[in-house]
């Protein structure tokens, strides 16, 4: 379990009664997209959640008595169960009405994207449908100015971040009643961090709250912990035990690093692709004087098909001892989305939103004493982060003395035993 956790947060760091459903996949700018939910062809015309449009478009969307999408200039109106939509002001009629199935809007692609001056292609085939939307700033793509961004912080070399968080996390595994799990906890609170590409060293300093039902303390918990991670590894605070260290096996930190934040502009378009991120403008933004290029990204299932994440899992063995880590990755679903805030500028990305689901399972095997199971996880977290003092120096805790993180398990585990047999 702990190095399963371990493992998420790592990847963290670097996610019907209705009509018939049918095996549509969509192709967004040549790359392969995989909502959350599911898509429907009813007639010949594609029904989708409307937050898919959003990935698409970066569009505001408004939902009340109608549903009002703005994109730059194009403005749509509509209303569930309405075919007549008001288009610029201007009325329409669409092939299928809007309408919620299983709680969600559902709204026909086509002609919503071609209203807000996409490119829409069938392909009867290979029931694909494919998706052209390049918008332009100054000339330059969504994904071209984020690549920029990712260069223009590296050149920085360090920066500082602020963050709010909240999450829900759900955990449940098979077993006798005895031992079965079945655990729900939500945490909330801040994260400070600093950050330095060269030589790689993050200071990072959280302050969660976290309530979890049921739980021999109750009410609310708070935990205050530290992390540092260097070129000698990764250290965490411990409560009255200080700093250890994390045993990461061969996991080359300095190397991870870099290739996530490469300096390299045209490297960093191309992870991006490789990650399978779909890349759109949101709505321009002015705040404290600054304008900003708002770039909305969308991550799910397919990062975990890509070549980034295939080396990651590759620098890891003693990690993943144990762990079935290609089960793992194949049953881990992530949906992520990021709002990022570029100033028009710097380059810097000043702000970001970023709101998603990220879902597991994974077999576990049988013990001397417990049965085999399956272990299910499902996190929801909401986010917003705030980068500043950009090539600006840190000092970091002195870690010199850490201690052993299995040594001191080792200790806690005998001091419990002991504990337990006194009891007797």
């Amino acid at each position: 379990m702990r190095k399963t956790s371990i493992i998420l947060s790592l990847i963290l760091v670097m996610i019907l009664a209705t009509p018939a459903f049918a095996s549509v996949t969509l192709d967004i700018n040549g790359r392969a997209y995989e909502p959350s939910s599911e898509i429907y062809l009813e007639d010949g015309v594609t029904l989708v959640p409307l937050d898919v449009i959003g990935d698409v478009l970066g569009c505001e969307a408004a939902v009340g008595e109608d549903i009002r999408l703005k994109e730059n200039d194009n403005t749509l109106q509509m209303a569930v169960d309405k075919t007549t939509a008001m288009v610029n002001d201007a009325a329409q009629t669409m092939p299928k009405a809007p309408r919620i199935i299983e709680g969600k809007i559902y709204v026909p692609l086509r002609f919503v994207l071609e209203s807000s001056g996409a490119q829409v292609n069938w392909n009867g085939e290979t029931r694909q449908v494919s998706i052209i939307y390049n918008e332009m700033r100054n000339g330059m793509t969504a994904e071209e100015i984020m690549a920029k961004s990712s260069a223009a912080m590296n050149a920085a070399n360090q920066y500082k971040m602020l963050a709010d968080m909240q999450s829900t996390i759900g955990v449940k595994a098979d077993g006798p009643e005895a031992e079965a799990v079945n655990i729900s906890m939500d945490m909330k609170g801040t994260v400070e961090a600093w950050m330095q590409l060269e030589p790689v060293a993050m200071y990072l300093k959280q302050n969660m709250t976290m309530d979890i039902p049921n739980a021999p303390i109750p009410g609310l918990q708070a935990v205050e912990t530290q992390m540092v991670m260097n070129q000698d590894g990764l250290f965490i605070t411990m409560p009255d035990i200080g700093w250890v260290k994390m045993d990461l096996g061969d996991l080359n930190i300095d190397e991870l690093m870099q290739q996530y934040m490469t300096q390299d502009p045209t490297a960093a378009l191309q992870q991006m692709r490789d990650l399978g991120m779909i890349v759109s403008f949101g709505q321009d933004q002015e705040k404290n004087g600054k304008k900003y290029w708002v770039v909305h990204a969308v991550m799910n299932g397919n990062i975990m098909e890509s070549d980034y994440f295939s080396k990651f899992t590759q620098q890891m063995p003693a990690l993943m001892e144990g762990i079935d880590i290609q089960q793992l990755l194949e049953n881990l679903d992530v949906d992520l989305v990021y709002d990022t805030w570029i100033d028009q500028e710097t380059f810097y990305s000043d702000y970001m939103n970023m709101s998603g689901d990220m879902k597991f399972d994974m077999n576990l095997p049988a013990t001397g004493e417990s049965p085999a199971g399956v272990m299910e996880m499902a996190m929801n977290i909401q986010a917003s982060y705030t980068m500043s003092d950009y090539g600006k120096e840190f000092t970091v805790p002195d870690v010199t003395g850490a201690r052993n993180f299995e040594e001191v398990l080792a200790e806690q585990a005998a001091k419990l035993q002991e504990t337990l047999e006194s009891g007797e």
